[in-house]
């Protein structure tokens, strides 16, 4: 079963807002893109956080991480296909690189993600992400 074509606009603009809110560190922007109840499980940091405000606390936490660097979040390879519950699966593939002040980019991580999204209020929400680090001793994921 596939999506229409306003659907897949919808989901792509939709990411294209929540990496720009990301990468200028807009936590809270951020994390009102999921659900009360969201998660995010990445492999960088080896957990699982839970609700928005765990993941507020948790990104505030990294800031000094990403002082002094700018860093973007590359999307593609999406596929968008209906959920049994009335939600959406989305899966991509997500390049991460870092500016630094002698204008130095380098890439900091290459994943797969997946996405479990659902419509709260007639707007987007990612309820589930696993993030899932390209690495060829964990095998293929997706």
């Amino acid at each position: 079963m596939s999506v229409t074509a306003d659907l897949y606009i919808e989901v792509k603009n939709f990411y294209a807002r929540q990496m720009r809110v990301l990468d200028d560190l807009d936590i809270e922007q951020f994390t009102a893109t999921f659900t009360e109840d969201g998660s995010v499980a990445h492999p960088h940091r080896g957990e699982k956080v839970e609700g928005r405000e765990a993941m507020r606390a948790k990104m505030k936490s990294m800031l000094p991480m990403y002082e002094g660097l700018v860093t973007r979040h590359w999307f593609d390879h999406f596929l968008i296909e209906p959920a049994g519950d009335d939600g959406l699966r989305v899966t991509y593939y997500s390049l991460v690189t870092q500016t630094n002040t002698k204008d130095e980019v380098h890439f900091f991580s290459s994943s797969s993600v997946e996405d479990r999204m659902v419509r709260e209020n007639g707007e987007l929400r990612i309820r589930e992400r696993v993030i899932h680090r390209d690495n060829p001793k964990f095998g293929r994921v997706i």
